[in-house]
């Protein structure tokens, strides 16, 4: 542990549960984003907002690059074990889902895709308690 912020600068393992758990968010928003590219439509429905119209095409382009960068950037810290980065990026990436669910609510208001998205912000919040949780010594 450092002592100087309190923060646990233990490794995480990849054998480790903790470490499925993250890796499961960053892969599939990854996933997401590789859809609202190749599939601009089938994503924008499954988001909660269908967009048809192909002039608003590279909008959705934008949301799939700015996707696969998040997935990427917790992905690269992830993979290297680096616990309280992961664990930082992971809570502040949080407010993705929170900012998605806020999009739905002001659109649909509580139509089923805001419960993916809030659902999606917990389980984050969740594991970054997880990562954020001192090792007992």
């Amino acid at each position: 542990m450092d002592t100087t912020t309190g923060l646990d600068r233990s490794t995480l393992r990849r054998n480790s549960l903790l470490f499925w758990c993250t890796f499961v968010i960053p892969v599939a928003i990854i996933g997401i984003g590789i859809n609202f590219i190749l599939n601009p439509v089938g994503a924008s429905t499954a988001y909660g907002i269908p967009i048809h119209d192909p002039a608003a095409f590279p909008f959705m382009w934008v949301k799939g690059i700015r996707d696969i960068f998040s997935g990427l950037v917790i992905l690269t810290f992830l993979w290297r074990g680096d616990r309280r980065t992961t664990a930082i990026l992971f809570a502040l990436a949080i407010f993705i889902p929170i900012g998605d669910g806020l999009v739905i609510l002001s659109h649909l208001g509580f139509a089923p895709p805001i419960f993916i998205h809030w659902g999606t912000a917990l389980y984050m919040a969740i594991v970054a308690v997880f990562l954020f949780k001192r090792k007992a010594a």
